[in-house]
């Protein structure tokens, strides 16, 4: 795989596979590089929310819904990315 990890680490290059670069691409509506920042936004939400590395993915409780907030008057998807928007 590499070299091992290092924290203080400020670039770093990975070969992906198809599944993974088709997740980016998803994330990021085309674009790898907005799709990695997506995907980073997404765990730091999950993160801020408990979510740790060792707890089974079913703890985020993802569902199907809509993007509108029901504790809100404010849409979810208000909340987008700027990078996302300028599309």
């Amino acid at each position: 795989m590499g070299r091992p990890s290092n924290p203080k680490t400020r670039y770093f290059q990975r070969t992906l596979s198809d599944p993974q670069r088709m997740i980016l691409l998803a994330a990021g509506k085309g674009n790898l590089c907005r799709g990695f920042e997506n995907v980073l936004d997404v765990y730091q939400e999950a993160h801020n929310k408990g979510f740790r590395p060792d707890m089974p993915l079913s703890f985020l409780s993802i569902g199907r819904g809509t993007i509108d907030n029901p504790n809100s008057s404010e849409s979810v998807g208000d909340k987008v990315r700027e990078t996302v928007r300028e599309e």
